[in-house]
């Protein structure tokens, strides 16, 4: 896990395999995304003000912690402290301001920046549970300040956008937990005693000590199918099982890989994009068809021909006319069509019998009437069918501005 040829008291670790591809991974979507930003002024203006609600509340919880939590120093917590300088010191950098904060039970710690300003927070139930097993709280330490060693906090506003993604920022955030655990076990002596830190988070401060380590990092195979696959994809840390068999291998079965979690999460994702965007596409080219239907007035399996325009008329330049008369010869299309010829395959005589089966039919309803001139809609039966029609701006029936529908039964 080490380099070997490390100088003495300095601690060199590999980061973890994958973490320098998704890290550049994350920059290009986040740049791609950016830019996209910035060509819309209106989604620059909308970050702006997400970005600014974030860090007035990063600020408030900052003002918090350096006011209401404990910070360490050689008069307050001195072991504590001694712990935060000395590790601070074999990673060859700065010793942030360290915090000692009650949180309630929770078995936590964390490191933040705040402008230029390094901090580490360490939740004092955590503090608690490990006792004097200080291996597992200089684990506990190490790994929040490797966070700031390795720069993982550095222009995190940046990367933002990328580190939204579902899977890749995710798949960025677990590989750095798997970094900073390294640096955690190395700093804290790589033995069982440091495992309990990573032991305690799993199971509190009475059963940590107590967990067997071996069975634990057996329950990865609970985790090695496809929808748990999926679950620890979506995660931004890795489950303890895996992240103490990542430390020490010989707990484990050198032979598990996890190939087949993987193999099956692959296969549920790909069956899912693909039903998502066949569908989409499927959706789009059925109201695309739909759309054209319905420009074609045709309202049900039975109409086949479409609205006639005889000529270039100012009637139907103006939309909402057209709207309305097209709307209005569609419902009573559909009125002929279920009253009559789903119900007896004939259609009715003329627009007196439509409007007396109306009345009956539909008596709080009033029956459309011709904009033009707020009479009755025109109707003829026809060979095949039957003519509805709009008689146009001139009020007249039968010159070139009628609006006209024709329906007939298919095949």
């Amino acid at each position: 896990m080490t380099y070997p040829g490390a100088l003495p008291g300095r601690i060199y670790v590999e980061r973890w395999r994958s973490e320098g591809l998704l890290h550049a991974l994350v920059a290009l979507v986040s740049l791609g995304m950016w830019l996209l930003l910035i060509i819309s002024v209106f989604g620059l203006i909308y970050v702006a003000f997400i970005g600014l609600f974030f860090f007035v509340a990063h600020m408030v919880f900052i003002g918090y912690v350096r006011g209401s939590g404990v910070k360490l120093g050689p008069d307050q917590f001195p072991e504590v402290h001694e712990a935060v300088e000395r590790i601070s010191q074999q990673l060859e950098m700065e010793p942030p301001d360290a915090y000692i904060m009650q949180s309630g039970g929770a078995l936590n710690a964390l490191a933040t920046r705040f402008l230029r300003g390094n901090m580490i927070i360490l939740f004092s139930d955590l503090l608690e549970a490990c006792g004097e097993n200080t291996a597992a709280r200089d684990m506990i330490i190490a790994h929040e300040l490797a966070h700031l060693k390795c720069g993982h906090l550095h222009m995190r506003w940046l990367l933002l956008p990328g580190l939204m993604m579902p899977f890749l920022g995710t798949a960025l955030s677990r590989a750095r937990e798997y970094t900073c655990d390294r640096y955690g076990y190395a700093c804290a002596g790589e033995s069982d005693h440091a495992l309990r830190g990573l032991a305690i988070l799993a199971a509190g401060p009475v059963y940590g000590a107590e967990v067997n380590l071996m069975e634990f990092v057996r329950q990865r195979e609970d985790v090695n199918t496809g929808l748990m696959t999926i679950a620890e994809w979506l995660a931004t840390h890795p489950p303890l099982s895996k992240r103490i068999a990542a430390l020490d291998p010989d707990l484990g079965d050198s032979m598990y890989s996890g190939a087949s979690g993987s193999f099956r999460a692959s296969a549920i994702v790909l069956a899912l994009l693909v039903l998502i965007f066949g569908g989409s596409a499927g959706l789009v080219v059925a109201f695309g068809s739909m759309s054209d239907y319905v420009e074609d007035a045709s309202t049900s399996n039975d109409f086949e021909t479409p609205f006639e325009t005889t000529a270039e008329s100012p009637a139907f330049v103006d939309e909402d006319w057209g709207r309305q008369v097209q709307s209005d010869l569609l419902n009573l299309a559909d009125f002929i069509h279920d009253q009559w010829w789903l119900a007896s395959r004939r259609l009715p005589q003329s627009m007196q019998e439509i409007g007396l089966e109306w009345e009956l039919v539909r008596p709080d309803d009033v029956m459309p009437a011709d904009p033009f001139d707020g009479l009755p809609y025109g109707y003829a039966l026809e060979a095949d069918g039957f003519r509805l029609w709009s008689i146009g701006p001139d009020a007249q029936s039968g010159t070139a501005d009628d609006r006209a529908f024709h329906w007939r039964p298919r095949e």
